[in-house]
């Protein structure tokens, strides 16, 4: 079953420096984050902040091929998540058929931005990311109960 999603936030993993874009259900309360690369994020920041490049960065060169052809990208799927990698296709119509295109989630989600298209996920996503994510809420809960406050006062000592 596939369930759609928007984005509600952008992050940073401190531990990789990688930047996060959080994906969080419609009609609900689960959130998946998602590794993506600089240059992805940027083009998702980008377009949801309204700011123009000087020059076409290549989400929009791929947007304006898929234009030229005839192609409109009718919705995002992240489909499985494989040894801590997200699976995503695209779907784009043309006159003639249905297309579904594999890519990586993050170049997706920034073509979705700039096409007004929905992003789909994959039911068996979310219970795949729920069995791998060790920041799951009962074992965040748990992580913060065992936590001595004074550690916090280290944070701020640099």
């Amino acid at each position: 079953m596939l369930i759609k999603v928007e984005i509600i936030s952008f992050a940073d993993d401190s531990s990789q420096n990688i930047p996060l874009v959080i994906l969080k259900e419609c009609n609900g309360e689960r959130t998946i984050p998602i590794l993506i690369g600089s240059s992805e994020a940027s083009a998702i920041v980008f377009k949801s902040l309204n700011i123009n490049p000087d020059r076409p960065l290549t989400i929009d060169l791929v947007y304006l091929i898929m234009v030229e052809l005839g192609g409109t990208l009718k919705r995002v799927i992240i489909y499985d998540l494989i040894n801590q990698m997200f699976l995503a296709r695209l779907q784009i119509l043309t006159e003639k058929c249905t297309h579904l295109i594999d890519c990586r989630p993050s170049d997706a989600i920034a073509l979705a931005i700039r096409c007004e298209s929905n992003i789909f996920v994959d039911e068996i996503v979310f219970e795949k990311n729920d069995r791998n994510n060790s920041f799951s809420k009962n074992n965040l809960k748990h992580i913060i109960a065992n936590i001595d406050t004074l550690d916090f006062g280290r944070y701020y000592l640099d």
